[in-house]
């Protein structure tokens, strides 16, 4: 099975403004070179993130030992040089001392050669990049699970600008970063909580942010309880966006939560295969527990909005997007409000998925008309650069699998979005520093929207803001209805006054029937801040 890298391909093709087939020529040119020091904390948890990373890109890569006393060990080079294999048989990690030709270097110290572009380092639960020319300071505190993952993220989000090839003003280089996501604004290393056990805690989606939060709890060492629910099998696209999973797992068609399931391994795992809805559903008939912190990694809106409806204390929801795929953030929601519904806003444009399919990818209305005849080359006429691009992938296939894709699904708020693993796992970063503050009490209050370009890099300073619920959504106009689910889920199911057993969701929706007035009012509200 050869690797599939048009997703990372795509991405950067987004970003640089070239298509795929330049952006894919451009990294195949452009060698990447490692070092690093074996006596900084977590730097072998660092350097497998690291070397993942950049393996999901088409790019000459190599790894150079060192010597002397931060010499890294023999059975770590092993270790590295399989996971580049697992990823890309046809690339393998090289080891050695930097080629020639190598003009981008990666070290991960805070002593690096000086030859190196950029140096990285984990500090507690955050991360520090440094470009030429600039000292670290003095670390803080040995480094994390999650400060490995953030560093090698960053380290690659630094090297994605110059093998893409990212214009000016598309990019900024920041030569020195300081960053702790348990604690955006605070100096790295100086949060010394450890992480909770997980309990009552549920991952909702097994995608490209949900691998990349199983994988900051995994490094992280946590252990307890965790349900994942996840209705998708690993494909061969997503070993170079996903932050878990190998070629032989995608020839396997692993199902996603039995993928994260094995990964955690210190962790006791619920799998759920199927959809959130189906997990409310089971919630609700106590085959699964009812969570009482939820972490997402979904993407799209209506599979928010369902996340919203397991009414947990605290969910906490990690993204994706922008313009280029490049834009991570974190929502912070309760069940009184803000809620997800708050955050993102329903599609109420009425449009049929065949006019969201015609919108997105411009072929014509009277050809999705024709579901079941396989797209040729003949339709990418009359498409422009990006919407060729996406069709292109396709080919072969019914035009009406496209409008059931997960690809394609959804409306504006929905669209296709190329993905990277350093984006998704810096979003989940977010996620997972925000449950350790939250569950710690280093933060109360208000909840939180935190967003940034990791093409431009965090700004504590200016990426935060403070929500509150928007008025007319669903979260304050049916809050008695909420609170009533919540306790109902709390205890066994209530009795209907026919006798009968109703599940909380039953409930809820029965009780909004019964009041044409607050279902009134909920279909005219436009949720959103």
């Amino acid at each position: 099975m050869r690797t599939d890298y048009s997703r990372s391909v795509r991405l950067g093709g987004l970003a640089a403004g070239v298509d795929e087939t330049t952006l894919q020529e451009r990294m195949e040119g452009s060698p990447i070179h490692l070092t690093a020091d074996r006596r900084l904390p977590a730097v072998a948890e660092t350097l497998e993130v690291l070397v993942a990373d950049l393996r999901r890109w088409p790019v000459p890569l190599s790894l150079d030992p060192g010597r002397g006393p931060g010499r890294l060990d023999d059975t770590l080079v092993r270790q590295l040089v399989e996971t580049a294999a697992g990823i890309d048989t046809d690339r393998p990690l090289r080891i050695g001392e930097a080629p020639r030709e190598a003009p981008l270097r990666l070290h991960v110290g805070t002593e690096p050669p000086p030859d190196v572009t950029v140096a990285g380092a984990p500090d507690g639960h955050g991360a520090r990049l440094r470009h030429a020319g600039h000292l670290f300071p003095r670390l803080n505190a040995p480094g994390t699970g999650l400060g490995a993952v953030l560093t090698a993220a960053m380290l690659a989000g630094e090297a994605f600008k110059v093998v893409a090839g990212l214009p000016e003003g598309k990019f900024q280089d920041t030569p020195v970063v300081d960053f702790c996501p348990v604690l955006p604004g605070e100096q790295p290393g100086t949060v010394g909580a450890p992480p909770p056990s997980l309990e009552g805690i549920m991952l909702g989606g097994g995608g490209a942010i949900g691998t990349g939060i199983a994988l900051v709890l995994d490094l992280l060492r946590v252990s307890g309880k965790l349900t994942v629910v996840d209705r998708e099998v690993f494909e061969k696209p997503n070993v170079t966006s996903y932050s878990i999973g190998t070629l032989t797992d995608a020839a396997a068609q692993l199902p996603k939560v039995q993928l994260i399931a094995a990964r955690l391994r210190r962790i006791e795992v619920t799998p759920f295969h199927g959809t959130i809805q189906d997990a409310i559903e089971a919630v609700d008939t106590g085959s699964l527990p009812w969570p009482r912190t939820v972490l997402g990694g979904l993407d799209s809106v209506g599979t928010r909005h369902d996340l919203q409806r397991l009414h947990a204390d605290l969910t906490l929801d990690g993204s994706t997007g922008g313009p280029v795929g490049t834009t991570v953030a974190l929502h912070e929601a309760l069940p009184t409000g803000p809620g997800l519904c708050c955050y993102y806003k329903a599609d109420h444009s009425g449009k049929s998925a065949e006019q969201r399919l015609n919108e997105l990818t411009g072929l014509p209305l009277a050809r999705i008309a024709r579901g079941q005849e396989p797209l040729t080359e003949q339709d990418l006429e009359g498409l422009d650069d990006q919407q060729r691009q996406l069709v292109r992938q396709f080919l072969g296939r019914p035009v009406c699998g496209l409008i059931n894709s997960a690809e394609l699904g959804g409306g504006a708020d929905d669209a296709f979005r190329p993905s990277a693993a350093f984006v998704a796992q810096q979003a989940a970063c977010l996620v997972v520093g925000a449950w350790i503050a939250r569950s710690t009490g280093l933060i109360t209050g208000p909840m939180r929207r935190i967003e940034y370009d990791t093409r431009f890099g965090p700004r504590p300073d200016q990426m935060t803001d403070h929500w509150t619920p928007a008025p007319g959504c669903t979260c304050q106009m049916d809050t008695a209805l909420i609170s009533q689910v919540r306790e109902s889920r709390r205890t066994a199911a209530p009795t209907d006054r026919t006798g009968h057993r109703s599940t909380p969701e039953q409930l809820l929706t029965a009780s909004i029937a019964e009041t044409p007035s607050s279902a009134a009012g909920r279909g005219a509200a436009q949720p959103g801040s």
